[in-house]
């Protein structure tokens, strides 16, 4: 489930985030929306998303010729109803920060399962250690 929470200055984003890492999100389940690129130094080395609804340039580009709006395509990856949409995006074009989480509930055993790097059974056969002939 998402949950979104407006605020206004940057020092209160990262309260909101240490919030929400409290509440047990992790930070791969954490967003920060804002009209503009974000430099957060705190956040350097973090798995916290630092989105922009202004996009690149290329990004710009695309929207004036097909017509899109950055707010509005940012948050329809957020399962929220429309007329809240409506109320972020005016947040968002107020200069007003978003902090977004959306849990992750997938499973990522497959990776444990098929990754040779997870397997902690040594493998049946000859080692190289083992030969009588020559090394190389």
């Amino acid at each position: 489930m998402e949950d979104l929470t407006v605020v206004n200055s940057k020092k209160e984003v990262l309260s909101t985030l240490n919030e929400k890492l409290s509440q047990g999100y992790k930070e791969s389940e954490l967003s920060v929306l804002s009209k503009e690129k974000l430099h957060f130094d705190e956040l350097h080395d973090s798995e916290v998303n630092l989105t922009a609804t202004s996009g690149s340039f290329s990004d710009r580009i695309a929207r004036i010729l097909t017509g899109e709006d950055g707010e509005a395509m940012v948050l329809s990856y957020y399962d929220i109803p429309d007329d809240d949409k409506e109320r972020y995006k005016q947040a968002i074009l107020d200069g007003k920060y978003i902090v977004a989480t959306k849990k992750d509930d997938t499973s990522h055993k497959e990776v444990e399962d098929y990754n040779a790097a997870y397997i902690h059974e040594k493998p049946k056969g000859h080692y190289a250690s083992e030969s009588k002939g020559p090394k190389s």
